[in-house]
């Protein structure tokens, strides 16, 4: 199919061929990797027979465009002088012109969790660049900008990868695809989608205040500045959005319940000028300890866990975010520290699931989920030797 053709298309000229890519967003992931890909490059080339340099980086304000085989300039994370303004388009232009001049690809990478990028997906896969992204946001964006990026992917004989939109390195969102393209047919999907919530409920015994329990995720540097961002829940369901779309489901992010943890009493609620907003947020919970209290007492007489998991319902076409109690030996019972962990119940997956589980957040696995997308577009590209 489309994977054989655009294998074949890459074939011309002699010599291994170079995949040129474009990095936007240099946090901690994005200078991650860049340190796997400078460090990797020169054994890729021997196992895949491809070449692979960066030719741009671009942070919120400044971007680096470098030369052909320039990016040891970047090594061990310093940034060189001759930076010029971000702009994405040129950015594009400049990774796309790389690839035109030497026979090879182009590829961008947005490590952002902004919406703008998101935009020029579709002109960039037009125009014959891959894309490969742990950015959320077009996956779980509007579902016409979605289907116009998956249309652009076609028509530019380009690839839209995100297998770390969702638990960072874990293997999630590639399995899926090869299953439902082989023909099994997925009935339900289920995981625990945020390392800082599987923490909290892995952490959260019954006679401890869950007050507490935030705190020490807090403290621990597990949640967001305001721990509302995590206790709503949308991040998981933005997770979700993107896994029931990999379902075949036509879902808006708007579609799917979410329970959140927060509650609506503090949902609008604003710390005192000057205070810290995560250990203020933690004082107001505390008043909510005794029915949080009431909720895991009840899980534990019936012998079971609560687990705050996201699932898609392939069947009824629905999805949803919620707290859910589970019998101390279902596999979400067995998580540990901050894991994620997903179970794919499918026709050939039965009656026991295909389970998937391990870390999904930091930076080195995040890096290198991207890192594995990028070398599927590397192995494409293989030409025989002279």
């Amino acid at each position: 199919g489309d994977f054989g053709a655009r294998c074949a298309a890459s074939s011309a000229g002699a010599g291994a061929p170079t995949l040129h890519v474009g990095v936007v967003g240099y946090g901690l992931v994005g200078k991650e990797l860049v340190s796997q890909v400078l460090t990797n490059a020169a054994r890729l080339e021997g196992e895949l027979g491809v070449k692979v340099q960066i030719a741009g980086v671009a942070r919120s304000k400044s971007m680096l465009l470098l030369p052909p085989a320039g990016d040891g300039a970047l090594a061990g994370g310093t940034w060189p002088s001759g930076e010029a303004p971000a702009d994405l388009t040129k950015l594009a232009e400049h990774v796309l012109a790389a690839a035109d001049a030497s026979g090879g690809r182009a590829l961008l990478v947005d490590n952002t969790a902004s919406d703008a990028p998101a935009g020029l997906y579709a002109s960039w896969l037009a125009a014959g660049a891959d894309i490969v992204t742990p950015n959320k946001r077009a996956g779980s964006g509007p579902y016409d900008r979605y289907e116009r990026i998956r249309a652009a992917a076609l028509q530019g004989g380009s690839r839209f990868l995100y297998e770390a939109t969702v638990g960072a390195g874990l293997p999630i969102i590639g399995p899926l695809q090869v299953l439902r393209r082989s023909g099994d047919e997925v009935v339900g999907v289920e995981g625990i989608f945020s390392g800082t919530l599987s923490y909290i409920f892995n952490s959260w015994k019954p006679g401890v205040k869950f007050s507490a329990v935030v705190k020490d995720a807090k403290d621990k540097g597990f949640t967001e500045p305001d721990p509302r961002d995590d206790l709503s829940g949308t991040d998981v369901a933005r997770k979700v959005t993107i896994l029931a779309r990999e379902c075949g489901l036509k879902l808006e992010l708007s579609d799917i319940p979410v329970k959140s943890l927060v509650p609506a009493a503090l949902e609008s609620w604003q710390p005192a000028v000057g205070a810290n907003i995560g250990d203020a947020f933690v004082k107001e919970l505390e008043s909510y300890d005794a029915e949080m209290d009431a909720l895991i007492s009840e899980a534990e007489a019936a012998g079971e866990v609560l687990r705050f998991v996201g699932a898609v319902d392939v069947q009824a076409g629905t999805a949803s975010v919620k707290l859910g109690r589970y019998p101390k030996d279902h596999p979400f019972a067995s998580t540990q520290f901050a894991d994620n962990i997903v179970t794919y119940d499918t026709k050939w997956y039965r009656p026991r699931p295909l389970v998937v589980q391990g870390p999904g957040a930091g930076a080195a696995v995040t890096a290198a989920g991207i890192f594995g997308n990028i070398m599927e577009v590397m192995s494409c590209m293989r030409r025989p030797r002279p």
